[in-house]
């Protein structure tokens, strides 16, 4: 890596620009970790700065553990990928009939036609922690009321939910807990003794903590969590373990002569089944067992990232370089992917960059500095400076539900009205100001929303669906 030593100074260019408090970067080639350093702090409250000992959840990242355990589960004969769910779960039902032909390999794909959480349901499950034993059951029977949203096997369509059930599978068909199951079946024999499942088993003085611009930069007041969702999304894990499961996925599957899956599972997990619909290349361009596929230039990337509730993370596999890396982040933005460019520039011998800023951190700045007021006086000067920021439809949205979740919920909601004001034919923005509009119990300006986006796109689905809500 002839740029390796210009990695740290963009790095911490990165964090300056977009005010990450914290990261850890890790670097794998074949079997040996060259690169790992960490940056800032794990808490803007508390100042105890980052270490490759700290821990980081690593939100939907746990998925490719999840699905790994599910291949060892069927290379043993104890489940059957082409089985509907029904088959292990027998109180697994939902409204509409459907769901009886959900396959295990389809809900891995993300192509069972399960719905996910509205994000905005997804903050009240984090903030609403449950930890006993049953929680999980709880939530999977929970879903008899959720509808599909396409037929199995039609198409893909990210979803949580799905994650969540075979985590409960999984722990049914080894008749453990979940979290137990994967530390014995995966964790330990992959060289991760710091990883866990369970937040309440880290150490404080090591946790870091996620961050939320609510605007400006805060710890989030509520440590996230919710055992149901833990398949989904609350692996806690140290920068160093990450970079053994780069290895152990590199070897496909073997460390320190243990072998958890065969070479065979990881050219399953590594084919595509569906298109994700994204740009070529991309990072996100097809979806195979739980992982992600595409190029990052035109090298080839097996992935998967993580976002919500305050943080970020990133695993990228380049299986033809012998490569792997492993971004992790203690706030909630696109600066993680800004970090995953610069270190897979580096990894190809390239100069990394720190590039442009999204126009979400000066809105954020305004918004903390003069409210609404000041952020439209912000975006008004930037908005021609493509030269240090870069535009995207979502980022305001990201940050609207930022806000809702540190209880700004009128700020959120015109935030998103700044966003519809650069982008008056973005329907997103309007729709998920009608959920904002709902939690308020707000119906008729809920409904309002809903009209304007149906009036851009007739047969929006999610629309229509929100508008039969609350009528």
């Amino acid at each position: 890596m002839l740029y390796k030593s210009d990695l740290d100074l963009v790095l911490q260019e990165i964090m300056l620009r977009w005010g990450v408090p914290g990261l850890a970067v890790g670097i794998v080639e074949s079997d040996e970790i060259v690169y790992a350093k960490a940056f800032g702090v794990q808490s803007l409250e508390t100042q105890a700065p980052v270490t490759l000992d700290s821990v980081f959840c690593v939100q939907s990242v746990s998925k490719c553990f999840v699905a790994t355990a599910v291949m060892q589960l069927a290379e043993r004969g104890k489940l059957d990928l082409d089985a509907p769910i029904v088959q292990y779960l027998p109180y697994f039902r939902m409204d509409d009939e459907r769901y009886r032909q959900i396959t295990i390999r389809q809900a891995l794909s993300h192509t069972s036609g399960m719905p996910d959480m509205e994000e905005t349901e997804y903050v009240e499950l984090v903030t609403h922690p449950e930890y006993d034993d049953l929680a999980a059951e709880r939530y999977v029977r929970g879903l008899i009321d959720r509808k599909l949203i396409a037929n199995p096997g039609e198409r893909f369509s990210y979803s949580n939910i799905a994650y969540n059930v075979l985590g409960h599978l999984l722990a049914k068909v080894l008749a453990k807990p979940f979290e137990s199951a994967m530390q014995e079946q995966i964790l330990i024999p992959s060289g991760m003794p710091n990883s866990t499942f369970t937040p309440m088993n880290v150490s404080a003085h090591l946790l870091t903590w996620p961050h939320l611009r609510s605007p400006e930069m805060k710890v989030n007041p509520i440590y996230p969590y919710h055992r149901a969702d833990g398949p989904a999304s609350f692996l806690h894990t140290t920068v160093v373990d990450m970079c053994h499961w780069g290895i152990i996925s590199l070897r496909r599957g073997n460390y320190l002569g243990q072998n958890i899956l065969s070479s065979a599972s990881y050219d399953l997990m590594w084919t595509a089944v569906a298109e994700r619909g994204n740009l070529r290349p991309s990072l996100y361009e097809e979806m195979g067992l739980g992982w992600t596929l595409g190029h990052f230039k035109d090298v080839k990337t097996i992935s998967h990232g993580g976002g919500g509730f305050g943080g970020t993370a990133f695993l990228l596999i380049l299986p033809e370089k012998n490569y792997a890396a492993v971004i992790l982040c203690n706030e909630e933005s696109n600066a993680h992917f800004r970090v995953v460019r610069a270190v897979a520039d580096t990894i190809l011998n390239q100069k990394p960059q720190a590039n442009t800023v999204s126009w979400m951190v000066p809105i954020s700045q305004a918004l903390a500095e003069g409210g609404i007021d000041a952020a439209y006086a912000r975006y008004a000067d930037i908005k021609s400076r493509e030269d240090e920021f870069y535009f995207q439809k979502d980022d305001l949205i990201d940050l609207s539900l930022q806000l809702f979740t540190a209880k700004k919920i009128d700020l959120a909601i015109e935030t998103l009205g700044l966003n519809i004001h650069a982008y008056p034919e973005y329907i997103e923005s309007y729709i998920e100001q009608a959920k904002l509009y709902v939690q308020k119990g707000e119906i008729a300006r809920a409904k309002e929303s809903i009209l304007k986006a149906l009036s851009i796109e007739s047969n929006n689905a999610t629309a229509i669906r929100l508008l039969q809500e609350i009528q």
